[in-house]
């Protein structure tokens, strides 16, 4: 220590602290080294070295990797004239240090006061943390729940989630605790693409084992794919095959079911944020958006379809004549009716009645297919047939009579025509309502009963109403 020096009354600072004087360059203005002039105990201990280590020691070479960052302070602080407060991490010492350096009377000389603050430091990141995190979050729920359309938003979600974990791959997991499915999948560039090949895959075999990791934890949370090898070998394989070295798996709950997963392969560990939270709150994010999808199909199936036979209903039967008028092709046409289903109903009870109109849908598809056959009234079905040739149709309508000619305790009524152009296909589609009705009367002579509850014949499609005959 320079004997000129005396600083001994900053033995009791209860900070740290310490003089250096400075080793300017050539200019003689910028510090690039401090030599040691001054330390408390306090310093010594925060540094974990004695003062004869230090006194009378550069500052640059005391240390294996000292920051040259001190000396732009220390030559900030000479230049300026002035006190300079800030907080930076020492790699020196390895802590968090809030800290003043100021110029000292003695021209070339400054002091620095150093309060260790990693404790403070490790709040200010928590709360840092906790704030990326929920924020993360909130640009993630309103994606999903924005005006995109179903598939877009849940691809956006992946692909923002993707900004922020960096996996390989991220992807939902959809299941009914038989099978499990790959509906929507993110990868990263060069990472193959996995959702074509896990497509209806057995539960049990695939992700059954994944629920004990559930018992004792809120995600599924594998940091190495080894653990799986003996307990869950296909998983593990199917794992290894991708590549897979790690995975985050958020399981997705509705009504305390569970029906799928959120998962990231291979995602970067990040202490800036909580890569755990993030998927597990996405993922109730996710359960809402995959009900809501799934109640407005449901809804836009019963719109369509008919509950009982299946078949599609008056409503997809509209569509696709409008569709088959503005785009005009050939077609076949049947137009069938269940005889005698009030009797049925009277004498056998509605159940019976149903069964019956099951069986002539089922007799209807066999022939020409669920997505060409419609219910279109209470015991009524008609098939439109676009882009058959007629001599195929003929062949058809054949065999669709002597099939129903084969069903016991079952009679319809058919009536059929193939047009080679389906621009007035209302027009065609009444003619071959009239057919069945005289299919119909003949039914009911046979049997020796009148048949009397006939609906008046009207134009099948009208512009203004669009009714449909009314059934019987």
């Amino acid at each position: 220590m320079e004997k000129n020096w005396q600083p001994d009354i900053y033995s009791d600072v209860p900070v740290a602290y310490a003089v250096y004087k400075l080793i300017f360059a050539e200019d003689g203005r910028t510090a690039k080294d401090a030599q040691y002039v001054y330390v408390n105990q306090i310093y010594c201990e925060m540094a974990g070295v004695e003062k004869e280590e230090l006194l009378g020691k550069r500052f640059l070479s005391s240390y294996e990797n000292a920051d040259p960052v001190w000396m732009t302070y220390c030559t900030k602080a000479h230049q300026e004239g002035r006190v300079i407060r800030d907080c930076i991490y020492a790699p020196e010492i390895g802590h968090w240090l809030d800290f003043t350096i100021m110029p000292l009377a003695k021209p070339g000389y400054v002091a620095y006061t150093f309060m260790n603050v990693d404790l403070d430091r490790a709040q200010q990141m928590k709360m840092k943390r906790n704030y990326t995190t929920n924020d993360i979050v909130l640009r993630i729920s309103k994606i999903l729940s924005s005006e995109e359309d179903y598939d877009a938003a849940m691809n956006h979600a992946l692909q923002e989630l993707s900004l922020i974990l960096h996996p390989d791959r991220l992807y939902i997991l959809e299941t009914d605790g038989k099978t499990v499915s790959n509906t929507f999948e993110w990868c990263a560039p060069g990472v193959t693409p996995e959702i074509d090949t896990l497509q209806h895959l057995d539960y049990e075999q695939y992700i059954g084992g994944w629920e004990k990791f559930l018992e004792h934890a809120t995600s599924v949370i594998i940091e190495d794919i080894e653990v799986l090898k003996d307990d869950d070998p296909v998983d593990y394989w199917n794992l290894k095959r991708q590549g897979i070295e790690r995975i985050i798996d958020a399981p997705i709950y509705h009504d305390g079911r569970l029906i799928g997963y959120l998962g990231a392969d291979n995602y970067e560990k990040s202490d800036m944020i909580n890569t755990v939270a993030i998927l597990e709150t996405v993922s109730y994010f996710i359960s809402s958006k995959i009900m809501n999808h799934r109640l407005v199909m449901k809804l836009e199936h019963l719109s369509r379809h008919d509950a009982l036979t299946g078949l599609h209903n008056r409503n997809a039967c509209m569509e696709r004549m409008n569709f088959l008028m503005q785009h005009p092709c050939c077609a076949g046409i049947v137009y069938a009716d269940v005889n005698g289903l009030k009797e049925i109903n009277d004498t056998f009870g509605h159940q019976a009645g149903d069964a019956a109109l099951k069986r002539a849908a089922r007799l209807l598809t066999k022939c020409y297919g669920i997505e060409n056959t419609y219910r279109i009234g209470g015991d009524e079905f008609l098939v439109l047939m676009p882009l058959i040739t007629e001599l195929d149709f003929k062949n058809s309508v054949r065999h669709l009579r002597e099939l129903a000619a084969h069903e016991q305790g079952l009679s319809v009524a058919f009536g059929s025509d193939w047009v080679p152009d389906t621009a007035r296909l209302d027009e065609a589609i009444t003619q071959t309502d009239q057919r069945m009705y005289s299919d119909k009367v003949e039914y009911y002579n046979r049997c020796g009963k009148q048949y009397q509850n006939r609906h008046e014949v009207c134009a099948f499609h009208r512009r203004g109403d669009k009714d449909l005959p009314v059934a019987d």
